[in-house]
């Protein structure tokens, strides 16, 4: 799984590359900064969608359905994961990105005319939910052909430090210009923010061997199987491992649990605070800033601790900020307790998907993050109408304390892994 180089250059390149670190690394630095750009305009997109169909139609109720929507594509991971095996990654990204940037063009240019209804807005987050489940697994797939081995849990940090930071500034300029040139300019700014990540991908330089599917180490015969037998391979794979037996199900219940609060921020800082636009960025981008300490801090937690200790940490953590955000509707407060929600996500998810690339071989990188991805993601189309069909029964504190109490479950789950995983590295096998 190592990245190819021309032979005459490999030992000096690989070595050049360790000493000075991922940035002496043409190839990361360009993917890297590319999906950062793109991702400032992605944290552009669900603030406008959220705040368009919330002023369109006053339901909190139809800002769960949106949700739902966007959550149930994800099932479709599973069956995507199984063409990005069979196609070249790179150009699975660069057509990916053009898709997307011609549906937000054309959400964003409906918006800015008036004509975006309600019904439209449902199609065109399930086209682009959709266009996603084929750029995430590819992206998984290459970057370990993009990064040496060791370098890779460094890479995956910063990654989401980056992710983090893109999405902090997108929220925090989203909340302003939301008010100043409302939801359809920050669609089309989404919209822009695409051409900028395919570039940079288009600009990758690695051989052939290293963005195709299938290594010359991998058997023919796994060119010509069947559809349905891939899809199955690769979720044999991922049953086979006991550590995604125990991990998925606790995956499921948290994002069920953040559901709620995913959904329903806009209807908390509007209607329960009474806040702005720009308190609805703020609101957001806290739970980013959360995310990005949390990146700080993976190394010295993981050297200190063991995997099994810092996830209960963690779980312990989201529960008890969930539960007091759930009591306290106040704006700083609340902003407090969103810092103290992201950090701890911020911690594990790195170590998690270090683990999962490690364990995973290259052949079937795309099949299994496509099914990991819909599995982790299986209770969010449920979480977000449970989320919207609550908000319209009852007040928003006990939707929040239900997501809060939720968690909880997760951490009681969390206490049940075999102590083995608190191994450095945990076992796969």
């Amino acid at each position: 799984m190592t990245h190819e180089v021309p032979p005459a250059a490999a030992g000096g390149a690989a070595h050049r590359l360790r000493a000075q670190g991922l940035w002496a690394n043409r190839n990361y630095t360009l993917l890297l900064s590319g999906q950062t750009i793109s991702q400032v305009g992605n944290a552009l997109f669900p603030l406008a969608v959220y705040w368009w169909t919330f002023s369109l139609t006053g339901s909190s109720t139809d800002l769960g359905y949106v949700a739902t929507v966007e959550g149930l594509t994800a099932m479709a991971g599973v069956f995507a994961g199984v063409l990005v095996d069979r196609w070249d990654r790179r150009r699975t990204m660069i057509w990916a990105d053009v898709t997307r940037l011609a549906l937000t063009g054309v959400l964003g240019l409906a918006a800015l005319f008036g004509q975006l209804s309600f019904a439209s807005i449902l199609v065109f987050v399930l086209l682009l939910g959709l266009v996603q489940n084929l750029f995430s697994p590819a992206q998984s797939a290459l970057l370990p052909r993009v990064v040496e081995p060791d370098d890779l849990d460094a890479a995956l940090g910063l990654n989401q430090g980056a992710s983090a930071s893109a999405g902090l500034i997108g929220t925090s300029l989203g909340g302003a210009l939301l008010g100043l040139v409302g939801a359809a300019s920050l669609m089309l700014l989404d919209s822009a923010s695409f051409i900028v990540s395919a570039v940079s991908v288009g600009l990758l330089r690695l051989p052939r061997s290293a963005t195709q599917p299938h290594p010359d180490t991998v058997d023919e015969s796994r060119r010509s199987q069947g559809y349905l037998r891939e899809l199955l391979e690769g979720l044999s794979f991922l049953w086979s491992r006991p550590l995604f037996r125990h991990l998925v199900p606790i995956a499921v219940i948290m994002n069920l649990a953040f559901m709620p609060l995913n959904v329903l921020a806009v209807a908390w800082v509007r209607g329960v605070l009474g806040g702005s636009a720009l308190d609805y960025g703020l609101f957001e981008a806290c739970g980013v800033g959360g995310i990005i300490l949390g990146s700080v801090l993976v190394r010295p937690l993981t050297r200190r601790f063991s995997p099994r200790q810092v996830i209960l940490g963690a779980l312990a953590l989201i529960t008890a900020a969930y539960v007091a955000l759930s009591q306290l509707p106040f704006l700083i407060p609340d902003l407090l307790l969103l810092l103290c929600l992201g950090l701890p996500m911020g911690v594990v998810n790195p170590m998690l998907q270090g683990i999962f690339r490690r364990a995973v071989p290259h052949h079937l990188l795309g099949r299994a993050a496509g099914v990991m991805g819909s599995l982790v993601l299986l209770a969010s189309p449920l979480g977000a109408l449970l989320a919207g069909l609550g908000a319209g029964l009852g007040p928003l504190r006990i939707v929040f304390l239900a997501g809060g109490l939720a968690m909880f479950g997760a951490l009681v789950l969390a206490y049940g892994l075999p102590r083995a995983y608190g191994q450095h590295p945990p076992e796969l096998g």
